[in-house]
């Protein structure tokens, strides 16, 4: 057997260590966008304190893209791995094959607003929220269930609006950051660096990320090989707010999430 499928084939069995220890099914939790109560309408920009177990949820921003999607879905199955995509509503519009390829391999759609702008009237957030939820559900039949705000910014209207829907507005903990002109490698070495269970990992497939693309398979080989497993935010959601339940006694009430790195 090979290194490569070595890996993954660790990384499906120590998958499925996760979920038993969870009490979730690794074939099955993937395909539920649902969150937990207490996250929906709040911000999220934080992991959970003291969450120990070996999740992390990858975040890919600002597509889909023609090519750089396929390139991020072919390494995330090869390690039986699932991520978040927070797509912008007028590119996807224009692929919603691209969409579909993404909810196939087992992942969850966000939404990232429809012309991805800095700030908005209250009136122009609604619009950009349901035209993208609308493209979204055109392309897959679903509803997106989780927002990112462009830019990560948590006090505008759109975030505001987002909030008032229902929404998770998420933004992250770990940044590959791959806005800057780095190459694949150090994009991920920004990741594979120290992470933490429970971390969001903001990450980009749009248009100009094919060194993101290129990173993927190694932040998959490295963590994998670490035991991380890689899930949606929605499964990273359900998890935290089990582990909370769980062990609400032995948890502070306040405050459950702390700052991580960005």
């Amino acid at each position: 057997m090979s290194p490569s499928k070595r890996a993954a084939l660790s990384c499906f069995v120590l998958a499925a260590c996760a979920c038993a220890a969870l009490g979730l099914s690794p074939t099955t939790t993937s395909s539920d966008w649902s969150v937990p109560r207490r996250y929906a309408g709040h911000v999220v920009n934080s992991r959970l304190r003291f969450f120990p177990t070996k999740l992390l949820a990858l975040t890919f921003d600002d597509g889909p893209d023609p090519v750089n999607t396929p390139q991020v879905l072919k390494a995330l199955a090869a390690y039986h791995a699932h991520a978040t995509f927070f797509v912008i509503g007028g590119i996807a519009k224009r692929h919603p094959e691209l969409l579909r390829k993404i909810v196939a391999g087992g992942n969850c759609v966000g939404n990232h607003s429809f012309t991805h702008p800095i700030s908005v009237s209250a009136a122009g957030a609604r619009r950009e929220l349901d035209d993208t939820a609308a493209a979204i559900k055109k392309a897959i039949g679903r509803n997106p269930t989780c927002f990112r705000p462009p830019y990560g910014i948590i006090k505008g209207n759109l975030a505001h609006t987002a909030q008032s829907l229902g929404y998770p507005v998420i933004t992250w903990t770990v940044s590959s950051a791959d806005t800057r002109p780095i190459d694949s490698r150090f994009i991920a070495n920004n990741v594979i660096h120290t992470p933490n269970p429970g971390d969001i990992v903001l990450m980009h497939d749009g248009a100009g990320h094919k060194a993101t693309a290129a990173a993927v398979p190694m932040i998959l080989r490295e963590l994998s090989a670490a035991g991380f497993r890689f899930v949606t935010l929605p499964e990273l959601f359900r998890a935290w707010d089990q582990w909370l339940r769980t062990h609400a006694a032995k948890a502070p009430a306040k405050p459950h999430l702390v700052k991580g790195r960005k």
